[in-house]
């Protein structure tokens, strides 16, 4: 997402993302809960991101978190990309990583938006669940703890499945100097 200096360019109405960028606060807790499931479990941590040719700033930072391998999907014809179009692409994106769980910030820092994983999980036609504090995966289903207003809720879904985690899910690491 850009570096916190959100602006729109006149000509197209889209956002300005030709200056730096930084990776989404929430999506680290993402990638740190997707780095602790790794060690319990063994897995592949791959990032998976969609954006201009300087994401590759941010696929570094996520890199030197602790992710095994990344993804960038950068195409000029996909620039100013609607949550309909950037779902399309970040689904056939994930397809080919075949995971059993994909974890998602909860929200995006440029646009707020906070729909673009449930996007996602119906093109791939998975369940999916939101808000998530706790996780905790069995052989075939994840159990998920929620923030509501009114409480925390728990399910249970079978893999594979998505799951956009909330800033209160853990303290995500520094990064490494690797």
């Amino acid at each position: 997402v850009p570096d916190g200096r959100l602006r729109i360019l006149p000509d197209s109405k889209r956002l300005d993302r030709s200056g730096p960028g930084e990776l989404n606060d929430v999506d680290k807790n993402a990638i740190e809960e997707a780095l602790r499931i790794q060690a319990d479990r063994g897995a592949d941590v791959v990032v998976v991101s969609m954006g201009p040719e300087q994401a590759v700033d941010s696929v570094r930072t996520a890199l030197a978190l602790g992710a095994d391998r990344a993804v960038l999907v950068s195409d000029p014809a996909a620039a100013g990309s609607d949550l309909v179009a950037t779902s399309k692409v970040l689904a056939k994106a994930l397809q080919r990583q075949d995971a059993d769980l994909i974890l998602f910030g909860q929200q995006t820092a440029d646009g707020g938006g906070g729909v673009l994983w449930a996007a996602v999980a119906e093109r791939l036609h998975r369940p999916f669940v939101s808000q998530a504090t706790v996780l905790a995966l069995q052989d075939t289903t994840v159990r998920v703890t929620r923030q509501t207003e009114f409480g925390d809720d728990v399910i249970e879904m079978p893999l594979p499945a998505v799951v956009a985690v909330s800033d209160a899910i853990n303290e995500p690491r520094y990064t490494s100097l690797k």
